[in-house]
């Protein structure tokens, strides 16, 4: 996974655990892809103090992601469920119910919870 996506996913899931300027590092760095130099200046901190919170802040949620398994979790299901729609799109095709409006409104709820 690349590792902006990883973090990112992880501070989605994990955010509210970090102390309010690990949250603003981090969403600098990975959200508004603030330099390093940008967030020390708007942070009145050393480059090398952002580089290392940064990278405090990444094990952190990593730690979290190790013990709780969340993101994993919610990966996993992810991938059953875009598989139970490509199937359940399939079926229909194949059944010629494409246009049967209980199976759109059925096919509409998994597409939201996809979402």
């Amino acid at each position: 996974m690349d590792k902006v996506l990883e973090i990112t996913l992880l501070y989605d899931f994990y955010g509210d655990l970090l102390t309010e300027k690990q949250k603003n590092v981090i969403e600098l760095y990975y959200l508004d892809d603030y330099s390093l130099n940008e967030i020390g200046d708007r942070c009145g901190i050393t480059r090398q103090a952002v580089h290392e919170m940064i990278k405090r802040t990444e094990k952190i949620l990593m730690q979290y992601e190790q013990k709780l398994l969340l993101v994993d979790r919610f990966l996993r299901q992810k991938k059953r469920l875009d598989a139970a729609s490509a199937e359940f799109d399939a079926l229909l095709e194949k059944r010629g119910l494409s246009d049967d409006k209980d199976f759109i409104r059925l096919k509409n709820t998994l597409s939201c919870i996809l979402d």
